[in-house]
């Protein structure tokens, strides 16, 4: 059967909105997407500063190489390019020793142990301890009881030292999931280690986009969908959902804010989980388990800090910062190749902030700051010409354990109704590479229900060879 001539509208212009609308519009169909910002890329994306007209990022977002359908949609919209791989992170600690986590010829999962047999910030003990961890989290299987206990218990029973945790598992993970270690299920995190760190030797290459977020996705997007028959409306707000509650139930249009209809064959909500309920009516969801289980999903914050000074300051491109609040440094002067003579962009991440961001901007701002120069001496005596202080009350979904089983498929009880977001199940944390993977297999199933079955999901990286034989299977898609 031929796709041309039928229709899809596309709700939300985050990562996983734009994934399913260009894989939609690959297949034939028409597409229309809807994105009340004035930008693309939802929560990974940035906003207009209305003095100079500059794209902000909300917050930096980085990806890695194991990241494979994100870079799949990158290569797709021609903005690959656009990201800076980096093979080396980069630590500091709070008494000044730099660590590092790089490359050393040998075969995965052996790829780094040079480096973190040299991590200034560990001692033998820790170091012996993480490499246990490690091992059983790569010898382990797929096994739902990892489901069901949280990685804080799992660490403590694996003997972990305090130090350990402290300044190896919890910024790995707090940073992946956004989540403290209690509440990020064992699945969760074993899958950040073996497809990040453990089974390919380029898995754990953190990427940096060179441009503003906001520039990586908006306009390679509606050029991408323009030469496809498709369109983009910005700045325009799904208003309601319209359902005609028959036997198989279907959605049978849409109402926009100031009152204009829309009507597809096809519909694809890429909203986050909580507005995605508001638009349905009751009587879709009240009483209907794949809905009843978005209610019990929990929502986490995130927090930018973008400082910029006066003078050049001496930061690599991402600096991890432990025993401190803020989690990460990026250098937004030498992500975006600018010249550094006038002075340095500095954004600073950090994640799983419920205390802070209770805080104001004026306090979050001084702790930040106090910690940027404790961090980085050049920072001392350079002065704040600009400063922004922004919160994300409802960044990502919280991986706890249990919380898996409440993430629904992509294929929605309502019969041309289709989800895509980082929250359904996608078998990854809340990132750009679960929202991409989401909307890759929304389009999956609705080009089934079509009669145009394809596979749509981008391989993931193959492991190495001893990696695959201590794992003892290869990773599932």
């Amino acid at each position: 059967m031929e796709a041309v001539g039928r229709s899809v509208a596309v709700i939300g212009g985050g990562v996983a909105g734009i994934a399913a609308a260009v894989r939609l519009a690959e297949a034939g169909l028409r597409v229309e997407l809807f994105e009340k910002r004035p930008l693309l890329g939802g929560r990974a994306s940035s906003f207009l500063d209305h003095v100079t007209g500059e794209r902000i990022d909300a917050c930096q977002h980085g990806t890695m190489r194991c990241c494979t359908n994100l870079a799949d949609l990158l290569e797709r919209l021609g903005v690959h390019d656009q990201i800076r791989y980096l093979d080396t992170i980069q630590f500091l600690d709070s008494e000044g020793k730099r660590s590092q986590i790089a490359p050393c010829g040998l075969p995965a999962p052996m790829h780094t142990a040079v480096s973190f047999l040299r991590f200034r910030s560990l001692g033998p003990r820790d170091k012996l301890a993480i490499a246990r961890g490690l091992i059983a989290m790569l010898r382990s299987r797929l096994d739902p009881q990892y489901e069901t206990v949280d990685i804080g218990t799992w660490l403590a029973r694996q003997g972990q030292t305090e130090r350990a945790v402290r300044r190896f598992w919890t910024p790995i993970l707090v940073s992946a999931c956004n989540e403290s270690l209690e509440r990020i299920s064992c699945a969760c995190a074993f899958k950040i280690f073996r497809d990040g760190f453990l089974l390919h030797p380029q898995a754990f290459h953190f990427g940096v986009p060179r441009v503003p977020l906001g520039t990586l996705y908006t306009e390679p997007a509606l050029a991408f969908l323009g030469k496809r028959g498709g369109c983009v409306h910005l700045r325009t707000t799904v208003d309601a959902v319209h359902v005609d509650c028959g036997a198989r139930g279907r959605v049978t249009g849409l109402t926009l804010i100031g009152g204009e209809s829309v009507e597809a064959d096809y519909y694809v909500s890429a909203l986050q989980f909580d507005l995605l309920l508001k638009l349905l009516p009751p009587e879709v969801t009240e009483g209907v388990p794949y809905f009843e289980n978005l209610k019990r999903l929990e929502l986490s914050p995130i927090l930018g800090v973008h400082l910029e000074f006066d003078r050049p300051i001496d930061c690599p491109h991402a600096l991890a910062l432990l025993d401190r609040e803020t989690h990460w440094i990026f250098n937004k002067t030498k992500n975006f190749d600018r010249s550094e003579t006038e002075g340095t962009y500095l954004s600073m991440v950090i994640s799983a902030s419920p205390r802070l961001a209770a805080m104001t901007k004026e306090e979050i701002l001084a702790l930040v700051l106090e910690e940027v120069r404790a961090s980085l001496p050049a920072a001392r005596q350079a002065e704040v010409v600009k400063w922004r202080v922004l919160k994300e009350r409802k960044a990502t979904f919280t991986p706890k354990a249990g919380a898996d089983a409440l993430r629904p498929d992509q294929r929605s009880p309502l019969s041309n109704l289709y989800i895509a977001g980082e929250w359904t199940r996608t078998g990854w944390p809340s990132t750009m590479e679960s929202a991409a993977r989401s909307g890759y297999l929304a389009a999956e199933f609705l080009l089934a229900d079509a009669g145009i079955p394809q596979r749509l999901l981008a391989p993931d990286l193959p492991p190495a060879r001893l990696a695959a034989l201590l794992n003892g299977h290869r990773p599932v898609r």
